[in-house]
Order: C-alpha cells, then structure tokens, then sequence
C-alpha cells in the first residue's frame, strides 16, 4: 500500500484527503482522514450522490490510516502540527 498524494482537506472536520495505491490494480481517490471525537483517526470514502462510495473491513480501514498518518509525518496536511489543527 502506498499513499499517492495527500493534500489540505476541504471539509472542516478533516485533517487531510489522500489517495493511495493498493497493489497494482486498485487506486482509491479523494479519501478522507478525519479524527473522532473519542481522538482517534479514521478513513472515509469519498461521497457520491449524498453517500459514501466504498466501505471498509476494519483491518483495512486501520492500514489505510496508519498509511495516512505516516505520510503525514506528524503534521496535518497544511503543515501545521496535528495537535493543533
């Protein structure tokens, strides 16, 4: 698995859209990397007519976000450090 892009996130709640590669023939676009409000980070498909595009198994969910917050490398997508965004 690797990420392909991050980037500032659009919506408020979020810390970063991402996309990533997983294996040679599936990319997902325009994820979202969001914390909750028990402070953990969770991975969001991106929406299509008003819902989510994709849902995943948990494990998935957990390498996704761990690929995420790795290539954020402490810091939110706009630079700033996690903490404080």
């Amino acid at each position: 698995m690797k990420v392909i892009d991050i980037r500032p996130p659009v919506r408020m709640n979020d810390l970063a859209v991402f996309d990533v590669e997983i294996g040679h023939h599936l990319r997902l676009y325009n994820l979202s990397l969001r914390r909750t409000p028990n402070g953990r980070l969770r991975t969001l498909a991106p929406n299509a007519c008003g819902k989510h595009s994709a849902s995943f198994h948990p494990e998935l969910a957990e390498q996704l976000t761990k690929a995420a917050e790795a290539a954020m490398g402490g810091l939110a997508a706009n630079g700033k450090n996690r903490s404080a965004a």
